[in-house]
């Protein structure tokens, strides 16, 4: 993950295939210029990702010619992507996940990798020695954790549900937001991400307390349609959308924004009495 070319880059790490094959990826990312660190703790395995299962992901990733055959019509009926795929992706592997002795993880192989790799607090004081930069930690959606990782040395925290794709049920990231503003005491940047689809969903995150938001289906779907412009087209939208949020709010800048311009339900976390 990176932020646009004109500020710091930030590199998103899963802990997925070992320390040492996350060693190897913090070494590249420090040659390639990363500034900052994102460790993602909220992926100890895949959730019940439904619309993948009717679209037969598992299979389509898997190395099993044969279960792949029912969905030969969908193949076929994208070409141009399919002769991509053949001539170029032939092995579906993650690139940035080398595993000493083995090279680039299989696609396939991932889930078990997350289940084998799930991050704890200790792996959290060893990022910290590893990484010589700021350390920054998303898939906090409570108070507690969010000041256990104040005191582990994380230079900020991402209040974030990995996108409701997770644990179903668990709290949307706004309604958590709160509780992780106040817990954190202003000691570091608290961002937000999850169901960020429009500049007023910006607008209240800012007001709730976050710095800034993640995006992380909005500038996906801008580059699935049209590649780096349509991921151009989506951050112009969404700031377009943003300024006129203010505007309308009666606002000069973001700097205005504050948790007055939100009914906030009396039973949330964090408001005051």
């Amino acid at each position: 993950m990176a932020e646009a070319s004109s500020g710091p880059r930030w590199y998103q790490l899963y802990l997925v295939g070992g320390r040492e094959a996350a060693e190897a990826a913090l070494e590249r990312a420090r040659s390639s210029g990363f500034a900052a660190l994102t460790i993602t703790v909220d992926t100890a395995t895949f959730g019940m990702r439904e619309r993948d299962v009717r679209n037969g992901a598992a299979a389509l990733v898997g190395g099993n010619l044969l279960a792949k055959v029912r969905h030969l019509p969908q193949l076929l009926a994208r070409p141009g992507w399919l002769a991509g795929l053949l001539l170029h992706e032939r092995r579906l592997v993650l690139p940035n996940v080398i595993v000493p002795g083995k090279g680039p993880m299989a696609l396939s192989e991932a889930p078990m990798a997350l289940a084998q790799s799930v991050v704890t607090w200790d792996d959290l004081s060893w990022l910290r020695k590893a990484w010589p930069g700021p350390l920054i930690v998303k898939g906090i959606l409570t108070g507690e954790d969010a000041r256990r990782a104040v005191d582990e040395g994380a230079a900020g925290v991402i209040v974030s549900n990995h996108g409701g794709r997770q644990l179903d049920g668990v709290s949307a990231s706004l309604r958590a937001l709160p509780e992780v503003v106040t817990a954190v005491r202003g000691q570091v940047e608290v961002l937000m991400d999850g169901g960020v689809r429009r500049g007023s969903d910006i607008a209240k995150a800012i007001c709730l307390g976050a710095r800034a938001v993640l995006i992380g289906r909005a500038y996906m779907y801008g580059l699935g349609a049209a590649g780096e412009a349509g991921v151009a087209r989506v951050l112009t939208m969404l700031r377009a959308d943003l300024e006129r949020t203010i505007t309308l709010l009666g606002c000069s800048s973001v700097a205005e924004l504050n948790r007055s311009y939100v009914d906030v339900p009396s039973g949330w976390p964090g408001k005051p009495c």
